[in-house]
């Protein structure tokens, strides 16, 4: 599980080898607990914890055991198997008390969408079976033991997370209670007010993920005629907020070579973006495509990106890659 690497042997007093969430973090699936979320480096782990988890009650003591456990081989420069490669994987001096503050929500089993590039849009029937459980109480015990405290990132994920019964009451709660860094993916398709409250008092951060710079290629991709819609799910979010609030409101493109690989939809989507008034971008790679292609990536690919990093630069807008297209760039130098 552990595999000891010299260069992870911090020479510093205090210092180890280590990331948030492996410290502080703690991931809901709809089928598991986890440390993390991340999956596009070449450990490609998310440090499980528990396995057929559908809401039962957590031992708190466990989890922090486990977690006691990873500093401790990581202090000696053995890394988790699944972290090798990671970005967020870094030298620092870490503290060692026992909360929660990096929190990811992804245990949604619905959507709105059908993207095609979508791990449940080729079984759709498997998808649909996975049990929800509730997530509101466990945060309001999290909160109320301390455990949970207000400072890292809370981010929803894994589908659609507004038609999500409780959604409204979790961020709600959250605000409520002081929290900041909420994170939202999200199709765009439904309006959120209380996603729109995050953003108004700038404490949350809300990616739509568009795609495309056309309805035509909206609606290859996902399936649905949403475009307008979503366009002014994004101007709603934008526009009703202070001038800072638009840098928490985000349109997320992910290169799906074949389908949206052209300058034009890149091109379109950026114009869109600025219209509406954002003032953040994201851009990330289709996945599936870049595990069988990582080795032999095409040079249009490369100038796609350096392209949209230009003209965002020129809209005086700022720019993000995802972890994926962010190793491919990184890789290339």
């Amino acid at each position: 599980m552990f595999v000891y690497n010299e260069k992870f042997v911090s020479k510093k007093e205090g210092h180890y080898y280590s990331c948030p969430w492996i410290e502080h973090g703690l991931v809901f699936f709809s089928y598991k607990l986890a440390m993390c979320c991340h999956c596009g480096h070449e450990g490609s782990s998310q440090a499980v914890i528990r396995n057929n988890y559908i809401g039962q009650k957590i031992d708190w003591d466990r989890i922090f055991k486990i977690k006691d456990m990873f500093r401790k081989f990581h202090k000696k420069g053995k890394i988790n198997k699944g972290c090798v490669s990671c970005p967020y994987l870094k030298e620092a001096k870490w503290d060692s008390e026992r909360y929660i503050d990096n929190l990811y929500i992804s245990h949604f089993t619905n959507c709105n969408s059908k993207c095609i590039y979508c791990f449940a849009a080729k079984h759709p029937e498997d998808f649909a079976k996975e049990r929800l459980y509730q997530v509101l109480p466990i945060i309001k015990e999290m909160y109320e033991k301390s455990i949970l405290r207000p400072g890292g990132i809370i981010s929803f994920g894994g589908g659609e997370p507004t038609l999500l019964d409780e959604f409204e009451d979790i961020v709600t709660y959250l605000l409520d209670n002081y929290f900041w860094g909420i994170r939202a993916h999200t199709s765009g398709i439904i309006y959120s007010p209380a996603l729109a409250r995050a953003i108004n008092e700038i404490r949350g951060y809300v990616v739509v993920s568009v795609d495309s710079g056309s309805r035509e290629t909206f609606k290859k991709i996902k399936q649905i005629s949403c475009y307008d819609k979503v366009r002014d799910t994004i101007r709603k979010y934008a526009l009703q907020t202070t001038f800072l609030g638009r840098y928490l409101v985000s349109a997320k493109f992910i290169i799906i070579p074949g389908i949206n690989d052209t300058i034009e939809e890149i091109e379109n989507w950026l114009k869109a973006n600025y219209d509406a008034g954002l003032y953040t971008t994201v851009l990330d790679i289709e996945e599936n495509w870049y595990l069988e292609n990582k080795n032999n990536i095409p040079e249009h690919i490369y100038k796609l990106v350096d392209y949209a990093k230009k003209r965002a630069k020129q809209l005086n807008t700022n720019f993000e890659l995802y972890e994926r297209l962010q190793n491919l760039m990184d890789e290339r130098k």
